[in-house]
């Protein structure tokens, strides 16, 4: 700016002076031509022409190579805002690209068609001819073709490239892009006839690599037909495209892992519930159908189950007692109530003592419990003998012993 006000300053003043002069030799001209002096004349003309001529060599001196470089400056910066509008045309499409990439990357469809919609997109927006996503199965350490944006479904999920042979398998191994003018003389090249990558010529392969957990989920790469070099808009839109992709495909793998875990969870969840169905029914025919009377308590001696021969015992029905604590039962609770505590200390016990019927009767039993464990939870299972018969046994043996000490006696005395 300072030089244009320097240049436009420099050509003011030349036509300044180059006035003056015109003025100055056509005054002195009119003046000889009042005094008739043709000699004056003469010299204040060629005066007059030869300072039109210096002002006019002095413009092309100094000011025409002005403009010139001006015009010069000029078509320049329109070249450049040119290649600016260009540079911005191409990035705005490049932001749609990306844009596009990650709404298909992430819709609701199946996985396999997001990666055929990323694969087309792609194509186009690095106007490539054809582009290929592989993904990365760590178990057989291999890469597998996910999706393409050629018409070669067939192809999907059957062309494998072992980790490090080839491009993709060296890209995949070394983690590292690479980016080919001549795809067929490079060493690293292998052709696969399914795919047939020898029609190409120029070629750009990414890793698809999460860094957060330094996981490569797979390999990305695209093909052109002529030679050509990439851009830097370029290699910074399948860049960024490579970091979408991948942290989408990773979040695919673990759903479906988690999937996977959850279908096996509740596999086993319904395979362990059957077999406690399967045991619980087992134990409660058992129980059931058992002589004895058997009542399940909790810790602190509340009945919450209790079989047949329990209710015909206590003269209460079963749904009865599970209102109950079973030592309220006893004449005398203390007693029997201490097998709680050698429970707690993990000790079977044994206790004797009288039950009290619901008609007032009263019943001598035995008491002993064990430890159980349902569900994750301590009860007790307590089984209740009623000795009323051994009772009846022990003083029907008590008065036949008294009758034969009697007849023993009577035999002696004779």
């Amino acid at each position: 700016m300072p030089n244009s006000t320097f240049e436009h300053r420099k050509g003011v003043l030349i036509l300044c002076i180059a006035l003056a002069l015109v003025v100055a030799f056509g005054a002195s001209a009119g003046y000889f031509i009042a005094r008739g002096r043709s000699a004056g004349v003469s010299l204040s003309l060629v005066c007059l022409v030869v300072s039109a001529l210096v002002a006019y060599a002095l413009y092309r001196k100094m000011i025409f190579p002005y403009y010139h470089r001006l015009e010069d400056a000029n078509l320049e910066l329109h070249l450049k805002q040119e290649e600016l509008l260009d540079t911005k045309d191409d990035l705005f499409i490049k932001f749609l690209g990306v844009y596009d990439v990650n709404y298909a990357a992430n819709s609701p469809r199946l996985f396999k068609n997001r990666m055929k919609d990323v694969a087309d997109i792609t194509a186009r927006v690095m106007e490539a001819d054809a582009c290929f996503i592989f993904l990365y199965n760590k178990s057989k350490d291999e890469l597998v073709l996910e999706a393409t944006n050629k018409e070669q479904v067939e192809n999907v999920n059957k062309i494998r490239i072992p980790l490090g042979e080839g491009i993709e398998g060296w890209v995949g191994r070394r983690l590292e892009p690479v980016m080919l003018k001549d795809v067929r003389g490079d060493s690293r090249f292998k052709d696969n006839p399914d795919l047939a990558l020898s029609r190409y010529t120029s070629a750009y392969c990414l890793p698809l690599y999460v860094y957060s957990n330094g996981a490569l989920v797979g390999v990305m790469e695209v093909f052109y037909a002529r030679a050509r070099s990439f851009t830097d808009e370029e290699i910074n839109f399948f860049t960024t495209l490579s970091g979408i992709i991948s942290t989408t495909i990773q979040n695919e793998q673990m759903q479906v892992e988690l999937r996977k875990m959850n279908m096996e969870l509740e596999q086993w969840v319904a395979e362990k519930t059957e077999e406690l169905r399967a045991s619980e029914e087992r134990y409660r025919t058992l129980v059931e159908n058992a002589s004895e009377s058997i009542f399940v308590l909790s810790e602190n001696g509340d009945i919450v189950f209790a079989n047949e021969q329990a209710a015909r015992l206590t003269g209460h029905a079963k749904y009865d007692l599970l209102h109950k604590n079973l030592f309220e039962l006893f004449v005398d609770p203390v007693r029997p109530k201490g097998v709680l505590s050698e429970i707690s200390q993990g000790r079977q016990a044994l206790r004797h003592g009288e039950l009290r019927r619901r008609d007032g009767t009263t019943v001598p039993v035995d008491v002993s419990a064990v430890g159980l464990t349902l569900m994750g939870k301590h009860f007790v299972q307590s089984v209740v003998s009623d000795m009323s018969s051994r009772k009846r046994l022990e003083m029907l043996l008590e008065e036949k012993e008294r009758e034969i000490a009697a007849l023993k006696s009577q035999r002696g005395l004779l």
